[in-house]
């Protein structure tokens, strides 16, 4: 292992650069140590930083810190608010960029400070991919099942990342500007934009392709050992989302059913001990007169937390251990909208990750005070009147972490909507109880009133994947069921003066449903500007 850790930090030179060079790569070398033998191929599709981690450590073969994918969107979305008062009176100071996202405005999302949390490592595994892909039939070769595996693997993960950038940069429609889809490392090539058919027909092809080399190759079943190495189930899985965006419920319902047969664990949240919440600060909430009235606990799931990223390795629901720093989470409170879809009471989830607080503790001194003499921290009754029940909550799980890999949780979802858009309700009710079995405290709960319609599976869809996966959701929806589904929030033109309140509204054909790219990188590459920013 240590040998190929060793590999991949050569390799790593050739991608690993900032993202305007990502065009002008060359692809015969990395560094001093040149591309000729398999073995190098299969270590650089089998690296853990091209999923789980943004790095690994070339001495230790330890990752850290995962990259922030897909983070640009989470403020944009109807399942986050940041309302007014607490806005200006908690978060101004140690929060404008996010204010400025969620009032959609188009300067902080075109900066290259932003570039960082999908374009750039995004771009650079594609890159990566196609090194391998490029090599695969010219370096010295091994066994005819390594051979298989490594392009399976490398064409999985090229269209896996054209995904990524798909459903953050371009509009729904077959019709709209697409991603286009590099294919090759040749530097100074610039992929033309195309149609969005266009991307999606290649990343079908690459996933046809993928499937059937790691058929070949005998990987047809789950690993859950080396789940960061892409599997059949791991491809049909993916599929299966892909084909959910689309609307394509037919192919989504075969793909889920297929993945679920290999690989079909779900953690019962209740009975996990290693998400026992412990707390560990306390909060008054003070009246009129300044006594306490009430008091806020807040709670983590520490053993989760100490691991840190190696708890989302070991997380047991996994096809392929991605995830993102949810940088932005931290402090963008979940919306009134979201809240309400909650039982408070029985649901782990909320219990385990929406215990936290985030947004209330980053607020500082501006909202939450501290007695100088007991040095007990309280809330003003004049603060507590900025509130409202859902700012004090954003998701928090896997010390911050987002999953974007793949889940057993995704596959039942996605086939109880299939089912319940097929006019099966009685079959999506008995998939979404065998879910929510495992997501709330007692059977009772879990069963009580599910009927399996569509509606009642989106609602389960938005509480198990979080405010994170919202945006996307709402994408598809508006695109393959014409749902209608408008952005509606109350902003502040000027952040810092409670009086220029303006009513937000984005429609469903906004065109800035397509993120904008980085000015500089629009340039660099003829590409137009998306429609609607400035």
């Amino acid at each position: 292992m240590r040998k190929i850790y060793t590999i991949i930090a050569l390799l790593g030179a050739l991608v690993m650069a900032s993202c305007s060079d990502f065009l002008d790569e060359t692809t015969d070398k990395s560094g001093s140590a040149y591309i000729y033998h398999m073995d190098q191929l299969y270590g650089l599709t089998g690296s853990i930083d091209l999923y789980l981690f943004e790095r690994v450590d070339a001495e230790t073969g330890e990752g850290s810190s995962s990259g922030a994918y897909l983070t640009e969107a989470l403020p944009l979305t109807d399942a986050v608010e940041l309302t007014p008062e607490f806005y200006v009176h908690g978060l101004r100071a140690s929060e404008p960029t996010t204010y400025e996202s969620y009032c959609w405005q188009g300067e902080t999302l075109m900066t290259s400070m932003w570039m960082m949390w999908t374009w750039t490592p995004v771009w650079e595994r594609i890159y990566r991919f196609n090194t391998v892909l490029e090599y695969l039939d010219k370096v010295i070769q091994t066994t005819e099942a390594i051979h298989d595996q490594v392009e399976g693997e490398a064409r999985f993960g090229r269209a896996y990342y054209h995904f990524m950038l798909l459903t953050q940069y371009c509009l729904w429609g077959d019709d709209k500007p697409g991603i286009g889809y590099r294919d090759n490392a040749t530097a100074g090539e610039v992929p033309g934009r195309k149609t969005v058919g266009y991307t999606l027909e290649r990343i079908y092809e690459d996933l046809r392709l993928a499937e059937e080399a790691l058929t070949k190759a005998g990987r047809t079943t789950f690993d859950k050992a080396h789940n960061f190495r892409p599997t059949v189930p791991t491809v049909q899985a993916f599929r299966a989302r892909v084909a959910l965006y689309r609307g394509d419920y037919e192919l989504a319902l075969s793909n889920a059913t297929e993945a679920l047969k290999a690989h079909n664990t779900l953690v019962d949240f209740k009975n996990e001990p290693e998400y026992e919440l412990e707390e560990w600060n306390w909060i008054s909430v003070l009246d009129e007169e300044g006594e306490p009235m009430d008091e806020i606990v807040v709670s983590s799931m520490f053993e989760l937390d100490d691991m840190d990223t190696e708890a989302v390795a070991k997380y047991e629901e996994l096809y392929l251990p991605n995830v993102s720093w949810e940088g932005l989470g931290g402090t963008c409170p979940i919306s009134e909208s979201f809240y309400e879809l909650w039982d408070r009471e029985n649901d782990a989830r909320w219990i385990h990750f929406y215990s936290s607080c985030t947004p209330l503790l980053m607020t500082g001194e501006n909202l939450v005070e501290m007695d100088t003499n007991t040095f007990e921290q309280y809330i003003s009754y004049e603060n507590w009147q900025y509130l409202k029940p859902w700012n004090l909550y954003s998701y928090s799980r896997f010390a911050g972490n987002s999953l974007i890999g793949m889940t057993t949780a995704e596959m039942y979802l996605i086939k109880a909507e299939c089912e319940a858009r097929g006019g099966h309700e009685g079959t999506a009710a008995e998939t979404l109880k065998t879910l929510r079995r495992t997501r709330f405290m007692d059977d009772v709960s879990a069963e009580t009133g599910v009927t399996g319609s569509v509606q009642e599976v989106l609602d389960e869809r938005l509480r198990e994947m979080g405010a994170f996966w919202r945006f996307y959701d709402v994408k598809r929806l508006n695109g393959a069921e014409n749902a209608g589904i408008y952005v509606r929030r109350e902003i502040l033109t000027d952040p810092t003066d409670l009086s220029t309140r303006v009513q937000l509204e984005i429609a469903p054909d906004d065109p800035r449903w397509a993120l904008p790219f980085y000015t500089f990188e629009a340039a660099t590459m003829g590409w137009e500007q998306n429609g609607g920013w400035k």
